[in-house]
């Protein structure tokens, strides 16, 4: 009886643990993307997530066979609404060719961040410099979202037989 109990207890704990999964998106000298996936510590995911969109991709092998996207979209829909985000950083300069068309888009994308920061209840860190000498775009958008592996779970049973329904009845 005690190790049942134990046993309910380590499970609820793991269904209900914080999964943090950070996003690294660079552009500029090095283009990269990157996701970084751990447990309860958001910077080391972001960390992670640094690290890989610095690094060059590896070459591809033979493609596998891909599930059915409309299982994923089931899938996706219900986890996007479960998903937290806590932290939203970008950084890096913008130049056109135009000094006024500079200064309306910096100020532009300062407005998006600021209001995505709003909508999303997240904390936006951006520092966007106008580079008024020339054309550039150089910077990075990172970022923390928050889920729990309960709620991923119960996503992916939830799609498999919304997907399963929807095959079966049309």
């Amino acid at each position: 009886m005690r190790t049942l109990a134990i046993a309910l207890a380590a499970a609820a704990l793991l269904l209900c643990a914080p999964l943090k999964v950070a996003f690294c998106a660079r552009a500029g000298e090095r283009v990269g993307a990157a996701v970084g996936l751990f447990p309860f510590a958001g910077g080391v995911a972001l960390r992670m997530a640094r690290a890989r969109a610095g690094r060059r991709k590896r070459p591809r092998r033979e493609p596998k066979k891909r599930p059915d996207a409309r299982l994923l979209l089931a899938i996706g829909r219900r986890l996007l609404a479960r998903v937290r985000v806590e932290e939203l950083r970008a950084q890096g300069e913008l130049g056109l060719a135009d000094a006024a068309a500079t200064a309306l888009a910096a100020g532009l994308l300062q407005a998006l961040l600021r209001a995505a920061g709003a909508t999303l209840r997240a904390r936006v860190v951006f520092a966007v410099r106008p580079d008024f000498q020339g054309r550039r775009l150089a910077g990075e958008l990172a970022g923390i979202a928050s889920l729990r592996v309960g709620h991923i779970i119960a996503a992916a049973l939830m799609g498999a037989w919304e997907h399963y329904r929807r095959g079966q009845y049309g």
